[in-house]
């Protein structure tokens, strides 16, 4: 609804964008019922994006040092529902937070899971994260990466892939449960993106959620963003 007012507010910064084509018959299986695989030209993308969570905070509080600021890494493809409507489906989204994490999997119905992270910045440009799952036999996957100067703004053309892979405005979940759909409504300006260099990434985590990744090489579509703020509204049951 539009008359919805934001229940929080957070900042995403230092976005890195990878992503590759991958087959729309082995995601769908992996949607709810009421969702299914949204193609550019043709074809499906898996996401790997780590980024940078900052001032977190519900729309009646301050920020909380320690609670509101930390790394978070998402798995995610992109879908329709029903009406027609696009969004994001997130396999999971992993961050040490385990407060928030709870939250988001008790009151959002995501998937959210716990792994050790860390994120540095070694300069304005040039940024590094870690990502450790204590149970899993992987190793620590590792994303580095320096941002190019030269930016474009992808909402300025709508047909293009980088508008498909970052412009989406709503996100989809589902209670298990209660075997319900819900979809809720993000705002934020539109991407300023560039085009980094990449000097090292890991696939590892479509591997975590149960993908298999042998045919995986270097990504199709690397892109970044030094960040943008977000307003986050209610969950609505998709009908």
């Amino acid at each position: 609804m539009l008359t919805d007012r934001p229940i929080f507010f957070q900042n995403w910064n230092h976005l890195l964008f990878l992503h590759w084509k991958f087959s729309a018959e082995v995601l769908q299986e992996r949607l709810p019922p009421g969702l299914r695989v949204d193609l550019w030209n043709g074809s499906a993308y898996l996401g790997i994006i780590p980024f940078m969570m900052n001032g977190l905070r519900p729309s009646f509080a301050c920020s909380v040092p320690g609670i509101s600021d930390f790394m978070e890494i998402n798995l995610r493809t992109y879908v329709r529902d029903e009406h027609n409507r696009p969004g994001v489906w997130f396999f999971s989204l992993d961050t040490q937070n385990t407060l928030g994490n709870w939250i988001a999997q008790k009151f959002f119905h995501l998937n959210y899971r716990f792994a050790e992270t860390s994120f540095i910045n070694h300069s304005s440009d040039l940024h590094e994260c870690s990502v450790d799952f204590p149970d899993d036999k992987l190793a620590t996957q590792v994303f580095k990466w320096s941002e190019s100067s030269e930016t474009f703004n992808p909402s300025k053309n709508p047909e293009s892939l980088e508008f498909f892979l970052t412009e989406r405005y709503r996100l989809f979940t589902y209670n298990k449960r209660k075997h319900q759909l819900f979809s809720g409504r993000i705002e934020h300006r539109p991407y300023s993106l560039n085009i980094p260099n990449l000097e090292s990434f890991d696939s590892g985590l479509i591997t975590h959620n149960g993908f298999d990744r042998s045919s995986i090489g270097d990504p199709d579509s690397i892109l970044s963003s030094k960040g943008t703020q977000v307003k986050v509204f209610p969950l609505h049951k998709v009908i």
